[in-house]
């Protein structure tokens, strides 16, 4: 029997790591094979998975930790001091006492070897793919959209969280330089929640989960200048809805978009400009990126991780499911 810690994270309304949660409990069960309890029955569970990347004790049981992010690591200018503190020590802790971990990207997996020297034998990759709604709409159901959120014909699209990590100044800065280039006709969209984040944007707030297929495919593109994400997930939600990404080329980003978007430097507000504009003044690019989009997020869909990927993860920390 298997015990999934869920106590921190809303899978009702997945966002960030909740996103992640639900990728790994539905594989879970389909598998038919492991029958599933909270952490209020831990005690008869012969395995305990953390899916929040915080490590769970428990008393003659296994332990595996999923492990989202590493950005601290790799970008510490992302973090407030405190939230760099406590990421940096749970980390720490889970790759330390964990019996196994998961891993969302060969990213995260190269740095747990690299900065926290786990073995490679302790680390499983279970990179997630675009839950099933997110495919290519009609044209009817993105302009029926467009038409209840009265959004313009034309607009660059940011979805997540509005912390430090996702960069938004720079985002801000590029706007703003690409701004005259692009007319009064192309605006700035944000989705997710929070508040704030670039001056003169459309801020949207959370979007439901329904929607969010048709608000992506109706973009130019999507924007996401993040200093770290450790999957890439996002990027592929869009590709499969045939919208290309713009993306830093940090984390798992540069290896999951691929020739299906632009890779841009985090740091290089006029790098991004140039492409924002690019992107909105050139069709036949835009189809082409677009065109490698929808075949890569299906790619991705047929080599998605079947359940032996996650058994094999439980098994390697030494206890089978019961």
């Amino acid at each position: 029997m298997l015990s999934c810690d869920l106590s921190r994270l809303n899978v009702q309304r997945p966002v960030g790591a909740a996103v992640y949660a639900t990728f790994v409990l539905d594989l879970l069960r389909g598998s038919g094979e492991v029958r599933v309890v909270g952490p209020d029955d831990a005690g008869e569970a012969g395995v305990i998975l953390s899916l929040d990347g915080r490590f769970r004790a428990g008393t003659g049981q296994r332990t595996v930790t999923a492990v989202l992010d590493l950005g601290h690591l790799v970008e510490r200018s992302g973090y407030r001091a405190g939230e760099w503190l406590a990421q940096n020590w749970r980390v720490a802790s889970a790759a330390r006492r964990s019996d196994h971990l998961l891993a969302p990207s060969e990213a995260v997996a190269f740095g747990l070897e690299r900065y926290l020297g786990t073995p490679r034998r302790r680390i499983t990759v279970l990179a997630p793919a675009p839950r099933p709604c997110f495919r290519r709409p009609t044209r009817e159901e993105v302009a029926e959209l467009r038409r209840e959120l009265g959004l313009p014909e034309r607009y660059f699209l940011f979805v997540g969280s509005r912390t430090r990590r996702k960069n938004l100044g720079l985002l801000a800065a590029a706007w703003q330089a690409a701004a005259p280039s692009l007319g009064p006709g192309v605006d700035l969209v944000l989705a997710g929640p929070g508040a704030g984040g670039v001056p003169g944007a459309r801020d949207l707030g959370l979007v439901p989960l329904e929607r969010l297929p048709a608000l992506l495919a109706g973009a130019i593109a999507w924007l996401n200048p993040s200093l770290y994400e450790g999957a890439a997930l996002g990027a592929l939600e869009a590709m499969a809805c045939g919208t290309p990404p713009i993306v830093a080329g940090t984390g798992a980003q540069a290896r999951a978009v691929g020739t299906s978007g632009l890779v841009l430097h985090p740091h290089d507000a006029d790098e991004w400009a140039e492409a924002i504009v690019a992107m909105a003044g050139h069709a036949q690019l835009r189809a082409r990126l677009a065109s490698n989009a929808l075949k890569s997020a299906a790619e991705v869909r047929e080599s998605r991780p079947a359940w032996e990927d996650l058994r094999a993860a439980l098994l390697g920390a030494g206890a089978a499911a019961r």
